[in-house]
């Protein structure tokens, strides 16, 4: 693929752009200019108090934001989304602000179930907290390493774990409970267009289970390419082995048979 496209890498809950450091300097080495936006209200640092509007914050208003962050770019992006960002990656692809497209344990848009028994450890209290949808929420050191870091050691997990943010309530909400939000906004048509699409989950994932995943790009046909990996868990972008994960989606995109529409 033409590295003359800007790659736009979208971050995902309780994170911020700094996730994206190993990913970026691979993609930089390799020619592409890289941008890795910050989400709304997640212009903070750890362990400040959240934004007062942080826990209605929507799916739609993160969206907003990078589809008005994507329309200054001089090229239409490849995007790279992680977790929640590979939603939001899937949204801005229904609506054309794509030409190509990287998900990456990525959350799954209505129409696919999102929800494994193996999450519930992680998420249940957070879940079960009266009003959550309206509130932000931070992860525990223990629901942190049980959902997001169960392949680093005690020591990485510790480390990755004092970087976590708050989040959306409202934004969770609209992911887990999409099935009773035919209007919402993780309703997508998922041909909407035909630009090719990568998928990347690990199968020891616990909050996004690569079964997940795999019916998340089934639901797109021959068109995304999906594969799974052994040794990977949801935090594929800095697990020991993340080299292998970034050099496999830019062999991806250098593909020829993967090049974006000409009038994409």
């Amino acid at each position: 693929m033409n590295t003359q496209h800007p790659v736009v890498m979208i971050h995902g809950m309780w994170s911020s752009p700094q996730v994206w450091d190993n990913f970026r300097s691979a993609y930089t080495a390799r020619g592409y200019t890289v941008h890795t936006p910050t989400l709304r209200h997640h212009d903070i640092a750890p362990g400040d108090k959240p934004a007062r509007a942080l826990g209605t914050t929507s799916l739609g208003d993160y969206y907003a934001d990078l589809a008005a962050f994507i329309n200054t770019l001089e090229a239409m992006p490849i995007l790279v989304g992680h977790s929640m960002g590979g939603l939001l990656a899937q949204m801005l692809i229904a609506q054309g602000h794509a030409c190509a497209a990287v998900l990456l344990c990525s959350a799954c848009p209505r129409g696919v179930f999102p929800m494994r028994p193996i999450m519930l450890p992680g998420t249940a209290r957070i879940f079960s907290t009266p009003g959550f949808w309206k509130k932000a929420n931070r992860l525990t050191a223990w629901e942190a390493r049980y959902l997001l870091f169960n392949r680093l050691s005690e020591s990485e997990a510790a480390q990755q774990t004092r970087q976590l943010l708050w989040e959306s309530g409202r934004a969770a909400s609209e992911i887990v409970f999409a099935a009773a939000m035919p209007n919402g906004p993780a309703t997508i048509d998922f041909q909407a267009n035909e630009i090719p699409l990568l998928s990347l989950a690990g199968d020891a994932d616990r909050i996004v289970p690569a079964g997940v995943c795999a019916a998340n790009a089934e639901r797109y046909g021959r068109r995304c390419d999906y594969r799974a990996y052994p040794d990977h868990a949801h935090w594929i972008i800095g697990e020991p082995g993340w080299e292998q994960i970034a050099a496999d989606s830019l062999d991806w995109l250098a593909d020829p048979s993967f090049n974006p529409r000409p009038d994409a």
